[in-house]
Parts: C-alpha cells; sequence; structure tokens
C-alpha cells in the first residue's frame, strides 16, 4: 500500500488516532523555500531549496530591507530569487523563469509521486486553523479548501485530504476507488541538502557539441551540467573529506556555453532556410538531422563558423567577467570542457590566442606561417576566420569525445609536430570512451611513435571502468 494513502477500515478501526505522545506546546511549523520545475509533459514538481539558500532566503524575508534590495543569490550564485515577486532567475544563461514558495503544508495528488506545496495563503490558514486545535484540544476539525478538497485535522500528526469526488462520511466504504491521503506539515521528512560551499577554487567551461540537446535524455546543456557539476561535488566531499571538512577543498563551479540557439536564431535565418529546401517525406529523421548533424557542415563554412567561434568566444568572457563581478574574491584558476564538436572550436580557438611573449610588435607573417602550420600547407583550413580573444588563460583543456585529430587530418595537417602547444593552455587533455563513433586520438599527429601506445585509463570513482585517457 502506498504509505501517503489512508486504508479506510484501518483508518476507521485506529479512529484516527496517533500512537505517539503529543508535544505539551504548540510549535509553529518551519517553513522552507522551495522552486517548481516543469518536467516532461507539462508536468510541474516543487524541489527544495538547499539548507543554506532557504535560511538566506528566509532571513531576508523577514527582515526590514525595502522590497527592491530582497533579491537573494542562491544554488552557488547560478540563480537569483526576487523574494517580493516569487520568481527565481538563472544568472549566467538564458533560461525559464520559474517561481518559488514559501512553504510549509503539503499534499500529494493522484497523479505525483512526490509533494507538492499548498499556496501561502492556504497553509497560512491551515496552520491558524491547526494551532486553534492543538491549543484547544478538539481535534477531527473539518476544512475546506477552495478548490473543494476537504482536510481533516483529526490529531496533531493524523492530517488527511479528502478529494471532492469523496466525502468525508463516506470512507468506511472499502469499494471507493478514491482513497484519503495523508497530509504532511512541515519538511521534517524531505531530504534537504545541505548546500553548496560558498567559495569557489576552479571554474570549468563546458561546450557543447551539435544539436539542441546533449543526451539520450534529450536534456539541455545546463540540465547535463547540473549533474556533472552535482557529481564533482559529490566526489570532493566523499573522496576529499578532511579536506572539505578544514575547507582546504570546495568545490568546482560548472557553468555551460551554448552556441546552438545563436546559430539557428532567426538573425542568421538558418532554419528558415533549410524549412524551405528540406522535403516532406521522413520529416523526424530530417528535422534531426537539420538540428543536429548539419552544424558539423555549418562549421565548416566560414560564414557559420565566423558565428560559432564569436558566440562562444563572446560568451566565455562574458560570463567569466560577471562571475568575477559577482565573486570579487575569486584567485582560483579556469579551465575549459568541450564535447564533440565543442571540443573542436575551443581547440581552434585557443590555437589562436595571441601568446604572452607576443606583442604588437609581432609580424602578421609569423602568425600567418603559425596558423597555415596549423592547417597545412595547402591552405585549407579555415583561415578567414577572425577568432576572439579571451580575457583569461585557462589551466587546462578537456576534450571529451573529440573529433580533433580527424578535423585535422581531413584540413591537410599531417603532423602537428613534438613543439606544438596551445598559446596561452598549458595542459591538453584527450578524454573518450572506447565506443565513441565520433572520438578520435590525437597523439600520433604530435609523434607518430605514439599511435603505437595505449590510451590511459581513467580509474572509476565507484570501481567500474568506462574512460580512457591521452594526454599532451
Amino acid at each position: 500500500m502506498d504509505p501517503d494513502t489512508v486504508d479506510p477500515e484501518t483508518f476507521m478501526m485506529n479512529g484516527a488516532q496517533s500512537n505517539e505522545t503529543a508535544p505539551e506546546t504548540y510549535e509553529p511549523v518551519q517553513h522552507h523555500w522551495f522552486y517548481r520545475k516543469e518536467i516532461k509533459n507539462s508536468k510541474e514538481i516543487w524541489l527544495p531549496f538547499s539548507q543554506r539558500d532557504s535560511d538566506a532566503l528566509e532571513a531576508k524575508y523577514i527582515s526590514d530591507l525595502p522590497e527592491e534590495e530582497k533579491i537573494v543569490a542562491t544554488e552557488g550564485g547560478r540563480f537569483d530569487v526576487d523574494i517580493p515577486k516569487r520568481i527565481r532567475n538563472p544568472v549566467y544563461w538564458k533560461g525559464d523563469i520559474t517561481n518559488v514558495r514559501r512553504c510549509s503544508w503539503f499534499y500529494k495528488g493522484s497523479t505525483t509521486a512526490k509533494y507538492s506545496p499548498y499556496e501561502e495563503d492556504i497553509a497560512t490558514n491551515l496552520e491558524a486553523e491547526y494551532r486553534k486545535c492543538f491549543e484547544n484540544n478538539q481535534w477531527h476539525k473539518r476544512i475546506e479548501l477552495p478548490n473543494k478538497d476537504l482536510i481533516v485535522l483529526h490529531s496533531y500528526d493524523v492530517l488527511v485530504l479528502f478529494p471532492p469526488s469523496m466525502s468525508a462520511d463516506d470512507w468506511s466504504n472499502a469499494q471507493s476507488q478514491v482513497r484519503p491521503r495523508v497530509v504532511r506539515r512541515g519538511v521534517e521528512e524531505f531530504e534537504i541538502d545541505e548546500g553548496e560551499p560558498e567559495k569557489v577554487d576552479h571554474i570549468l567551461f563546458m561546450v557543447h557539441g551539435i544539436g539542441s540537446v546533449c543526451d539520450l535524455k534529450f536534456r539541455t546543456v545546463e540540465e547535463v551540467v547540473d549533474e556533472f557539476r552535482n557529481i564533482s561535488l559529490q566526489l570532493i566531499r566523499t573522496h576529499y573529506q578532511s579536506s572539505c571538512q578544514n575547507g582546504i577543498s570546495n568545490r568546482v563551479e560548472v557553468l555551460p556555453i551554448s552556441w546552438h540557439d545563436e546559430l539557428h536564431s532567426e538573425d542568421t535565418g538558418i532554419d528558415k532556410i533549410l524549412r524551405s529546401i528540406t522535403l516532406e517525406s521522413i520529416s523526424r529523421l530530417r528535422d534531426f538531422t537539420n538540428d543536429t548533424l548539419l552544424d558539423i557542415l555549418f562549421y565548416t563554412s566560414p560564414k557559420y563558423c565566423q558565428k560559432i567561434v564569436s558566440t562562444v568566444g563572446q560568451e566565455l568572457n562574458r560570463i567569466y567577467e560577471l562571475f568575477k563581478s559577482r565573486n570579487p574574491t575569486f584567485k582560483g584558476g579556469v579551465s575549459l570542457g568541450g564535447h564533440s564538436l565543442g571540443s573542436l572550436i575551443l581547440f581552434d580557438l585557443l590555437a589562436h590566442q595571441q601568446s604572452p611573449i607576443e606583442d604588437d610588435s609581432t609580424s602578421q607573417t609569423s602568425k600567418d606561417r603559425r596558423i597555415s602550420h596549423m592547417y597545412g600547407a595547402m591552405n585549407t583550413g579555415i583561415v578567414r576566420i577572425h577568432y576572439p580573444q579571451l580575457s583569461f588563460q585557462p589551466a587546462a583543456l578537456f576534450a571529451m569525445g573529440s573529433p580533433i585529430g580527424m578535423f585535422m587530418t581531413v584540413r591537410g595537417l599531417d603532423s602537428l609536430g613534438e613543439d606544438f602547444a596551445l598559446p596561452t593552455c598549458e595542459a591538453f587533455f584527450n578524454i573518450f570512451h572506447p565506443y565513441d563513433p565520433v572520438a578520435y586520438r590525437i597523439e600520433s599527429l604530435i609523434n607518430p611513435n605514439l599511435a603505437n601506445l595505449k590510451p590511459m585509463l581513467i580509474p572509476h570513482h565507484k570501481g567500474r571502468k568506462r574512460m580512457h585517457l591521452g594526454k599532451n
């Protein structure tokens, strides 16, 4: 039986009484802040903020500050919550504005496995009625809600919801298909995370590959990066527990960099043109091709390649400067990570950064020679692209499932040379799964003898074998 439904016959025999001793005095309910999240099939769920974020929201809520100053940075500073408006905004990327709520009473609907909070005014009324019942020791109070739901307060910890289709006088009918459901007061039974450390040790910018979604779950780059960040924090807490407790290791902030929407925006007109030339047959396959696979061809076009690299470069600089303005004490390093085509975009961008030892007196001829070396003697590479200069020097580039080696070969380059280096980035890691069909090695382009060297196996943090690593 669902533990959050009430069997009518059992409920009748027990007299709707609690087996626990009631507290002697009334204790006000503790509020916790939640935010709404849209899920598939137009459904929604409410998720709790971390304890640290909820405490910060509650402190600002009860403060005497003007309403325009009641804005709280939450979730590591990635979302701002406007308390008076009850909305939550993403800070670093474009995204949906979601509702937030100060919660204390919860119910479970008939179609969801998660609890949903009552609206704040309803919760306030329920708490007031609960207090009257408690202080007067007069229970079995019936409260009808605006949507015709009926809540019965049988005792201090037996609170029941009757849907409109079921009368509270009919629950002895064993044939009833609708069972009364438990109402929860407070958040004692919720799993609430303590929250992320405030201090950030390192930033990792992640650039996505082809298409508008990043995996077979059809998640966006922001959603995938959320999971990446959560796993990173989990590993730090479990593998460096002592350092975490002593404040030596804190967290890595992972932020998404998106370029697909800009490429397919109305400004470029790509999608409009594609719709006019796309055949009507096998429409789903053609839509997938236009949205995903054609991104590879667009990157080989000077016009659209310029749009992509400009977007990535501008977003990297914009988000980095915004992060520093919101975290003025940050002294950590920055790394870049790219998946699939995203790794190639970053590789090209970093290959065209001005070296710290170069200055304005560096001749254009020497720069052109470097570019020609990068893309082959036949000048078949993308040499007409203007690559923006980054406002920071990354510590490392992590290429995941990367086709860099293949693209270098297609561009007519048979060797990078053993003295090859990215001008402003000291470390480069080529990470791949052995069954990834678009991942290629790059070591042999630096030294042909490395083609026979087996890649290094990365131990999985739970003991499984998953990734392979090539380090240059």
